[in-house]
């Protein structure tokens, strides 16, 4: 069975005991969770495997992708653009970046980058990975991109686009990349360690994910469910799970889920974050905390790195 280390307060050993309990059931390979009230943390765990292939184990500093809570981290560097006067969220997003008026939408307002009403929720463009990697090519697809309906007027998950769109209105106005401007102005103030693009001396402490086997026979199984669920026709439906479980799609080319160096690179990918689980928040005030099998103690936590 896998250790688990950490510390949680009185009260909390219960969730001590059932993420122990997924690592001896097989539910979890490596994971970590810390859980805050109040601004301190009650939970503080770690366990498992980092990288089953070479038997690295999670540790107490070890980093994971953040996956589509990305998202909420670029909308928050537009917000500070929003505090400090720079970006008028009902302005048109051309006023920032004039290339994207193109195919009838000249007057879409910036929210609708931000509230998923854009009708951009994939790329039509045909793109290679390394072409997204790239930034560039994957902005101009956007740009010459129709909306799949009249902006304002419908709602869909931008799974994929979501941290171009308004990554690219950062750049725009900061003449910073979206990851430049989020280490500089959020991470790096409040000390955290969570990244948008991984500086190559990070990436030894990554996790390695491993997607659990996938539960329909090929993607199209999947479009009917899809479909269903999302209340979408089936053609959008269809493209939208190609663009994630296809072949040629970024997912797979980056090891369906086993992710590597040029999407952990990647700063604006819309679901590639990467942090440390504590440094969501702020680091916990001093109290008495117990280990995992019970016994007490004082944890006095060391400074962020």
């Amino acid at each position: 069975m896998s250790d688990v280390n950490g510390v949680v307060e009185h009260g909390w050993e219960q969730v001590a005991d059932t993420f122990r309990a997924n690592f001896k059931a097989g539910k979890d390979l490596g994971a970590a969770c810390c859980v805050y009230v109040d601004g301190r943390a009650v939970v503080d765990l770690w366990g498992g495997q980092a990288d089953r292939d070479s038997n690295r184990p999670w540790v107490q500093d070890t980093v994971a992708l953040t996956a589509s809570t990305t998202k909420g981290a670029t909308a928050m560097c537009a917000h500070l653009l929003v505090q400090r006067g720079l970006l008028d969220l009902d302005a048109p997003v051309t006023r920032y970046w004039p290339e994207f008026g193109a195919a009838g939408k000249g007057t879409m307002p910036v929210r609708y980058l931000l509230s998923h009403q854009a009708g951009l929720p994939y790329v039509d463009t045909p793109l290679t990975f390394e072409e997204a990697c790239a930034w560039d090519p994957l902005i101009r697809a956007l740009e010459i991109q129709k909306p799949l309906w009249t902006p304002g007027t419908e709602h869909l998950y931008h799974a994929m686009t979501f941290g171009f769109l308004v990554g690219e209105v950062v750049r725009r106005i900061t003449g910073k990349s979206l990851g430049r401007f989020f280490a500089e102005e959020i991470a790096r103030p409040l000390k955290l360690s969570a990244w948008i693009g991984l500086p190559e001396e990070i990436e030894p402490r990554v996790a390695r994910l491993e997607v659990a086997p996938f539960p329909y026979g090929s993607p199209e199984d999947l479009v009917t469910d899809f479909a269903k669920l999302m209340g979408l026709d089936s053609a959008v439906a269809g493209t939208l799970v190609k663009d994630v479980y296809g072949p040629g799609s970024a997912f797979m080319k980056a090891g369906g889920g086993r992710r590597h160096r040029g999407e952990h690179a990647l700063a604006g990918l819309s679901g590639g974050g990467v942090s440390r689980r504590e440094h969501v928040c702020q680091r916990p005030l001093h109290r008495p905390h117990v280990r995992c099998n019970g016994e007490r103690r004082r944890r006095h936590p060391s400074p962020p790195a």
